[in-house]
């Protein structure tokens, strides 16, 4: 099943899920020396690495932004042969790559909250990185629970681009970006590492957007991105961890989705925690990118794409976010999980504690079956607004 068309596609995602989701892993890690005491450092610590299906060699070190300062870290994963090359390998039935995360769930004490984001935007039939529940252990000693996610790159395996298109993304800005004539969108290249004469490719599409003319914009990613980032109502939605496509032919997409930490009602600002109210109309938003909702304030402008986007989301309503299978999706995970949920508790006890950007009623949940019921209750109050929003 291809994600959005012959010109800028995104992966391809099995319509049922794989047996293996719902088996909790157990990865070993034996690193050379502990990432964690110099968590800013990019560079590649050697490990062993023993996962349920596979031993090798590979290197690690901690990643991400904000939670760089978490007591639990998250790494970046590479999977190396006897020789330190990067070495392409099927960990626990995911399609063969070198490049890995472990995300280690902190503040998101579900422990879920990528996990189900990434699989309810799969089961739409857009792509977002498959994902494995894991408990990680480093020279024995027990690090709780991890998501063993798929690293978004341009592969044949994860986001295909044909020769000639771009992957690009709005994010932090360590680097020069590429600016857009009219909107002034600061965006990063991640692929190609040739930037020359993408701005000048991206800023002709952008003007016809602009002007009303959608023909090289791939409508159902720019849709099916709206409705996840807003069922999940994610506090860095359109302007951080996300990523945009220039097709070969120059048509514009969205997607996929990444880092949903801070979603379904875990965050304490932008008014992330309540159920009612577009995420996008809060009068702060975008805080952090003045300029990267530009092109979404255009299109909410045409009639096409507000009907596409009413219609998407009743079909959506109707399958794969029904209240009957958003909540299934939860119990399962949780089932998965089993008591490795309580065990990550004993060595992370934040159960009952506020730990950014936690909403303000975390610290009444102190317990894990608390949380849970918490997303349920969440998710399924977001939905039902959207429902009366979109009728």
């Amino acid at each position: 099943m291809l994600l959005l068309g012959c010109t800028a596609q995104v992966g391809t995602v099995p319509l049922d899920p794989p047996a293996a989701e719902a088996t909790l892993l157990q990865i070993r890690l034996s690193p050379d020396e502990d990432p964690d005491d110099d968590p800013w450092s990019r560079d590649w610590i050697p490990t062993t690495i023993e996962v349920d299906d596979w031993s090798g060699q590979g290197g690690i070190h901690v990643r991400g932004n904000s939670t760089r300062d978490y007591d639990k870290k998250s790494y970046a994963l590479e999977t190396w042969d006897a020789a330190g090359e990067d070495l392409d390998v099927e960990l626990a039935g995911l399609p063969a790559e070198e490049d890995w995360v472990l995300q280690g769930p902190y503040s998101d004490k579900t422990l879920l909250r990528n996990h189900l984001m990434y699989q309810w935007s799969r089961n739409i039939g857009f792509y977002a990185a498959r994902t494995r529940l894991a408990q990680l252990s480093v020279h024995g000693e027990a690090r709780g629970v991890y998501v063993l996610m798929e690293k978004l790159k341009r592969d044949d395996n994860r986001i295909v681009i044909p020769a000639g298109g771009a992957l690009l993304k709005r994010d932090w800005v360590e680097e020069e970006p590429l600016v857009t004539a009219i909107c002034e969108d600061e965006l990063l290249l991640d692929w190609p590492s040739d930037p020359a004469g993408i701005v000048d490719r991206l800023s002709a599409v952008e003007a016809e957007l602009l002007d009303g003319e959608l023909s090289r914009v791939n409508l159902e990613s720019f849709v099916d991105y709206m409705l996840l980032v807003e069922l999940g109502r994610n506090v860095d939605a359109y302007v951080l961890s996300t990523r945009v496509i220039l097709g070969a032919d120059d048509t514009l997409a969205m997607g996929p989705i990444w880092d949903f930490n801070g979603a379904l009602g875990n965050a304490d600002y932008f008014r992330a925690w309540e159920t009612e109210g577009w995420h996008y109309d809060y009068r702060h938003f975008p805080e952090d990118n003045p300029n990267g909702f530009c092109w979404y304030e255009a299109l909410l402008e045409t009639p096409e794409f507000r009907e596409l986007r009413r219609s998407r989301w009743a079909d959506h309503r109707a399958g794969a976010w029904s209240d009957a299978a958003l909540t299934a999706d939860i119990d399962a995970a949780v089932e998965a999980l089993g008591p490795a949920a309580e065990a990550n508790f004993e060595v992370w006890p934040v159960l009952g504690e506020y730990v950014w950007p936690n909403d303000e009623g975390a610290e009444e949940r102190t317990t894990y079956v608390e949380e849970v019921d918490y997303l349920k209750h969440w998710v399924l109050a977001r939905a039902a607004w959207i429902d009366q929003e979109l009728g």
